[in-house]
């Protein structure tokens, strides 16, 4: 009676190069949220997704260029959210959408933690040329969201005639960086959900009483 072989493991299916890829991005998310960009090493971004450094060259050039392409992929991922999120409140209405602006910008954070703490490193770790120009970049697109809003609301009356929209916008954004940084200062309880609603209700009815 012959022995029985050994029940061996499963052999891994192979990755083909885009989901190898999209491995290495999740997981360099996940260490740079929690660690920052200039303490995450490429050996330590190589091990996380489970491949050598040189794979990790292969697939990205360099260590900032592996930064760079994640950035883009969060920033678009999360203007995708917030998009979406004031697309449909202001379809139905568009006050309605003005006061729950910061609320929508949470929401849009909050689907996705990791990304939102990549981005807010990116601001704060923006004296590289090329992260600031994408950190600009974010921020120009945020502007244009609220200015196109404010906009709309004033041409359909709900918003006085003289408000200057410049100032508008960037009194939006304003309170959008202050939500954005609340969770770097680990203010969460100091600024609630309830809050955040008061604080939008506050600021939207002086711009329509200004």
């Amino acid at each position: 009676m012959g022995t029985a072989k050994p029940d061996l493991p499963e052999r891994q299916p192979r990755m083909h190069g885009e989901q190898r890829r999209a491995l290495i991005l999740e997981q360099a998310k996940t260490l740079i949220a929690r660690q920052g960009f200039a303490e995450a090493s490429i050996g330590e971004l190589a091990r996380a997704s489970g491949v050598t450094e040189p794979v990790l060259y292969k697939h990205f050039g360099s260590k900032k260029q592996l930064y760079q392409t994640l950035l883009s992929a969060v920033e678009a991922q999360f203007m995708e959210r917030f998009e979406a999120l004031v697309s449909r409140r202001a379809q139905q209405d568009l006050l309605d959408s003005l006061a729950n602006l910061l609320l929508d910008y949470r929401a849009a954070a909050m689907a996705d933690h990791e990304g939102a703490h990549v981005l807010l490193r990116a601001g704060l770790e923006s004296n590289d040329p090329q992260t600031a120009k994408l950190n600009q970049a974010h921020i120009k697109k945020i502007y244009g969201l609220v200015r196109d809003l404010l906009a709309k609301a004033q041409t359909e009356g709900l918003l006085p005639k003289h408000l200057d929209l410049t100032a508008a916008t960037w009194g939006y954004l304003s309170l959008l960086f202050a939500l954005q940084y609340r969770g770097q200062m680990q203010m969460f309880d100091q600024y609630t959900e309830k809050t955040i609603r008061e604080v939008n209700r506050l600021w939207l009815q002086g711009l329509r009483s200004g």
